[in-house]
């Protein structure tokens, strides 16, 4: 899919600058990461608002996952905020259609699942914690997440361990509040 990024949006403007942040993201080192998720997270959604150029990075970073079958930590970081984040009604089109920012974003991960369940296998440290925290949250949306996460607490230990078991409590709360509010 080609993006047009001056015709997305960040909190300050048109989106141009993102695509050599995306670069740093998911192929810098880890200093370059870092400063990449900042921006990122400054641009492409600031404080939970989602502006159009999130779907772009959703979009690019899951491709990505696709083509790759890994992602650095602070790409699962980037993907954890851009599912969270929200939209408030704000819109983007992409060819004909018009799509809302918030459904687009957390369709594509939700869609993303199989092959998160195999990247999550191979995953230790930050990135394990920063996918954890994406698989929690995923939990109100999709009780698929319950047994990947079952799967790592079987064979995690030390802080992995901990971390599948705090995202495998918090997935739970969410999906039982999602089906009481049914």
């Amino acid at each position: 899919m080609t993006w047009i990024w001056k015709e997305l949006k960040t909190l300050s403007g048109d989106a141009v600058s993102i695509p050599p942040l995306l670069d740093d993201l998911l192929h810098g080192t880890y200093e370059k990461r870092a400063r990449a998720f900042q921006a990122l997270e400054g641009k492409a959604v600031n404080q939970g608002d989602l502006f159009s150029s999130a779907a772009a990075v959703t979009d690019i970073i899951i491709t990505e996952l696709e083509e790759e079958g890994v992602l650095s930590e602070h790409a699962w970081l980037m993907l954890h905020e851009l599912f969270r984040g929200a939209s408030y009604g704000r819109t983007f089109r992409l060819g004909a259609d018009e799509y809302d920012i918030e459904v687009y974003c957390r369709d594509r991960v939700l869609n993303s699942m199989n092959l998160i369940d195999r990247a999550v296998v191979g995953l230790s440290g930050d990135a394990f914690t920063y996918a954890s925290f994406l698989l929690s949250g995923i939990g109100e949306y999709s009780r698929e997440v319950i047994p990947i996460l079952e799967r790592e607490i079987a064979n995690s230990q030390g802080a992995r361990l901990a971390s599948a078991r705090d995202a495998l409590e918090v997935a739970l709360e969410l999906s039982n509040k999602k089906l009481s509010d049914c």
